[in-house]
């Protein structure tokens, strides 16, 4: 079975390109056929650093209805790893739902998961919650603190709605590390992948461990939830 993992947060400034490109890191590291797509038109990080992506877009104009089609064809062969914009969720919505790519997922043996990244304010626990209303347990959710963005995560374990929402649905919830903001901010300045990022002479010797110290524990997470294939899965289907 391929994924397509939506990585989402539906507001800006969370962290979702970052956590997508660690999870396609991830993905490269493992030697796992991968497809990476960019929809984010106003800051394709994930697209200028990784140069294997392609650009897609969701749209709600009937005209541009089909340009995110090939993500699922993607799909059929491929775990997917899909970057989204801030307010998306109308747009990616309409696009399952429309398509009927729920059932088509089915008998294709392709299953969508959405990452949804999170920075522990109250809009974005509202937001989580309304996405898993919305699919109502069709479609996988893992809900992502990410402590790159907040180290205060008090709020969302005294929020009722969203624990009973998480019991309900039967969510991950996954720590995703913080690196330094000095080495990250670095990292997006040169537009590095993290395999260069870890091999980056300037950085020296304790930079370079920060990072791969960073994708240890960030792929930990991952492997956590066990959504994600891994190189030694796959090896035993083909067996």
């Amino acid at each position: 079975m391929a994924n397509i993992n939506l990585i989402d947060g539906e507001k800006g400034g969370v962290g979702k390109s970052w956590v997508a490109r660690t999870m396609l890191q991830y993905l490269i590291d493992n030697a796992i056929p991968r497809a990476s797509i960019e929809t984010d038109r106003s800051n394709p990080t994930v697209l200028n650093i990784y140069k294997e992506s392609k650009a897609a877009v969701f749209s709600e104009n009937e005209k541009m209805a089909d340009v995110a089609d090939a993500i699922f064809e993607y799909a059929l062969k491929k775990t997917v790893v899909v970057n989204l914009p801030a307010q998306a969720h109308r747009a990616v919505s309409k696009w399952i739902d429309t398509k009927g790519l729920l059932d088509l997922g089915k008998e294709h043996d392709v299953t969508f998961i959405k990452w949804f990244v999170s920075d522990g304010e109250s809009d974005s626990i509202e937001l989580f919650i309304e996405s898993l209303e919305h699919y109502q347990g069709y479609i996988t959710h893992v809900f992502i603190k990410n402590w790159g963005r907040c180290d205060e995560w008090g709020y969302f374990k005294a929020h009722e709605a969203i624990q009973k929402a998480i019991a309900e649905y039967n969510v991950a919830v996954i720590d995703f590390p913080k690196l330094s903001d000095g080495r990250r901010i670095e990292i997006n300045a040169k537009r590095l992948t993290f395999e260069d990022a870890s091999n980056y002479p300037e950085f020296g010797i304790i930079g370079r461990n920060q990072i791969k110290t960073y994708l240890r524990d960030a792929y930990k997470a991952f492997e956590s939830t066990g959504l994600l294939p891994k190189a030694k899965q796959l090896q035993e289907l083909k067996a």
